[in-house]
């Protein structure tokens, strides 16, 4: 069975997700590189930590905010009680760092829901988007927590560079990226168990998120035709 589709078999399938009370969703995960943190590794790591009773499923949630709307809004789903988002930081400040926080949420303008409805449908996968846009469209449970990892834009393709070149060990790759992949795996998985078992009881410090007090998602780069020319520029 080749890697990749093997890697996606450890996530429960929907039978098992739909019908879960409690769900852990990994948003950014990938199946072809186990020395990044939202891999295959990760899936397995939450399996040794979690009960073993279909009580509490892992879904891959890296579909795009449109389809776990739609996901959600299933008539044959059953609405998890409590939900937890595992993925990166969408702005990185402190590499390295894996924070959790109690979504809260909130109404974002309509104007900024639908930027980042524009970034979800063109392929951008990023956790704050997926969650202003299922608190827009009310999919979220009362109980919704997140937990990130802070990386890097280029954190992804160090580690890919690394993995061709068979440099993989974690000492190695922390000297590369000034920290231990592995270290934010197992506290990515630490901090998710606790809080889908114990939600806020858990015994795991987190702060409160809401939309309102999100950063702006990115402006694309656009190219238009002016005169018979091609001409770049930033939207305002």
């Amino acid at each position: 069975m080749p890697a990749a589709l093997s890697s996606l078999r450890r996530f429960d399938d929907t039978s098992v997700a739909v019908r879960a009370k409690r769900l852990i969703g990994i948003v950014g995960f990938t199946p072809v590189l186990d020395i990044f943190p939202l891999s295959s590794a990760l899936v397995d790591e939450l399996r040794r930590k979690l009960p073993s009773d279909e009580s509490i499923a892992i879904e891959n949630m890296s579909w795009g905010p449109i389809h776990i709307v739609q996901r959600f809004q299933d008539p044959d789903a059953i609405r998890p009680e409590r939900v937890v988002l595992v993925g990166a930081a969408s702005v990185s400040t402190k590499p390295g760092r894996v924070q959790a926080y109690r979504w809260l949420g909130g109404k974002l303008p309509i104007n900024a829901t639908q930027e980042r409805v524009y970034e979800a449908v063109t392929g951008i996968i990023d956790i704050e988007n997926t969650l202003a846009i299922g608190e827009h469209f009310g999919i979220w449970p009362g109980e919704c927590f997140v937990v990130e990892a802070d990386m890097p834009a280029e954190t992804f393709g160090t580690l890919v560079m690394a993995d061709n070149e068979k440099r993989t060990d974690d000492s190695t790759l922390e000297r590369l990226l000034g920290f231990s992949p592995r270290r934010i795996r197992r506290h990515l998985a630490a901090f998710a168990a606790a809080l889908v078992i114990d939600g806020a009881d858990a015994r795991v410090p987190f702060d409160d998120k809401v939309a309102t007090a999100l950063p702006p998602n990115a402006k694309f780069m656009r190219t238009r035709v002016v005169s018979g020319a091609t001409e770049n520029g930033r939207d305002s």
